[in-house]
């Protein structure tokens, strides 16, 4: 027999040692999973968690009308530049200035003492002409009772004759200067031309108005009715008429139903109609321009604002509503998701159209039918082939409602 060094009975020792610590810590593990499962439970995978709640709604069909929105201006319908069409100096304004003035008001005086001279020094003239006229005709008539008597040559009726007829003329053309002056002198007197508000005043009393061309002085719009102004692309033109003709004459473009929305103002208030069509497409932009007529009694709506514009196109049709709550996107566009008859999930792509008329539901033309179940709550716990538990929102209504209801208190009875 061998004899075993130190060193050999050393490592011996430490390989015993090594594989009892082993054996100890299985046997630790192995107890530790009996104690955790239990007696009679088998170990196995986690059970599945249970089918999430979706509330779903069916989609609102309502008659609507498609619509198409732009941005515009308001325009008056007539405006007015008020000038002074004569020289003079401004003796009077007669208005208050922002005011409602009718035809015919009398707005400014201009000073008419140099044109009263020039139609008083017309008149005269033609009270002289007059008189020549008078002496020239009884002149003629004298020569004729002479020429009668063979006491007068025809050279000299002649002569009458052509005097009266040169005085006719001058009295004409003193006439006609007359009533230049007249003119003139009345153009020293402004008056509204137009029923409208006015504007400020640009020129004082005091002032030389007209001297080498007819001096602005303030102007005039018409307040009611106003147009609206704006530009169309040519792809809603055409879709203009393709409404047109599939409405066998029940809608036009013009006469079309046209809303206006200003800054500040939600949705589209002030209804009124298209009253023109422009007759090209401006190649350069590619668009058309429309102008529609409101009415403006309340004087809400100055010209020259900027304003949302709704247009509605063809006569209203029968269409699904969704709530905005029940669409999402991805990169192929809207979609909402269903509930199928087996109770699971499926996405659907829809196309959307904005309708304002609406508040808080999306108008879908194409990708739903009216019995479809949407869901419009719990989207972020579905997914598109899973199961669901489907709840209307009527019936999830009313479970929040007595959920959120106090405890009835306890009958009475004495502590």
């Amino acid at each position: 027999m061998m004899n075993e060094s130190p060193s050999d009975r050393g490592g011996a020792r430490l390989n015993v040692s090594t594989r009892s610590l082993r054996r100890l810590l299985l046997s630790l593990s192995v107890a530790g999973l009996l104690v955790g499962c239990g007696p009679g439970e088998p170990v196995g995978p986690p059970a599945a968690p249970p089918p999430a709640k979706a509330v779903f709604e069916l989609p609102r069909e309502e008659s609507l009308t498609e619509t198409r929105e732009y941005t515009g201006n308001l325009e008056a319908v007539e405006t007015v530049s008020i000038r002074a069409r004569v020289r003079g100096t401004l003796d009077k304004v007669l208005f208050e200035e922002g005011a409602e003035v009718q035809v015919g008001d009398l707005l400014y005086e201009l000073d008419p003492s140099e044109y009263q001279a020039v139609v008083d020094e017309k008149r005269a003239e033609i009270q002289r002409l007059e008189q020549q006229r008078r002496f020239a005709e009884s002149e003629q008539k004298r020569q004729e009772e002479l020429y009668r008597q063979n006491a007068g040559s025809l050279e000299a009726l002649d002569a009458r004759k052509n005097d009266v007829a040169l005085a006719i003329a001058d009295l004409a053309k003193a006439e006609a200067t007359l009533r230049q002056a007249e003119l003139d002198l009345s153009y020293t007197k402004i008056v509204a031309p137009i029923a409208g508000r006015v504007g400020r005043t640009l020129i004082t009393v005091g002032n030389l108005v007209g001297y080498n061309e007819p001096t602005l002085l303030t102007t005039i719009v018409k307040m009611d009715p106003i147009h609206v102004h704006l530009d169309v692309p040519e792809r809603d033109l055409l879709r203009f008429e393709t409404a047109a003709s599939e409405s066998g004459g029940e809608w036009s473009l013009l006469g079309a139903k046209l809303a206006v929305g200003l800054e500040g103002e939600e949705g589209y208030p002030h209804v009124g109609e298209i009253s023109f069509r422009d007759n090209r497409v401006v190649s350069e932009t590619g668009t058309a321009f429309l102008r529609g007529t409101l009415q403006n009694p309340d004087r809400g709506l100055i010209p020259g604002q900027f304003c949302r514009i709704q247009v509605s196109v063809g006569p209203p049709q029968p269409r699904l509503l969704v709530p905005e709550t029940a669409l999402a996107a991805d990169q192929r566009g809207r979609y909402v998701l269903v509930v199928k008859e087996d109770d699971t999930v499926e996405q659907r792509s829809v196309k959307v159209e904005q309708n304002s008329a609406v508040q808080g539901f999306l108008t879908v033309s194409e990708g739903l039918a009216k019995d479809d179940r949407v869901i419009v709550s719990g989207i972020q716990k579905t997914r598109p082939g899973s199961k669901v538990v489907p709840i209307s929102a009527a019936d999830e209504a009313v479970e929040q409602a007595k959920r959120a209801a106090p405890p009835a208190s306890p009958s009475g009875g004495s502590t």
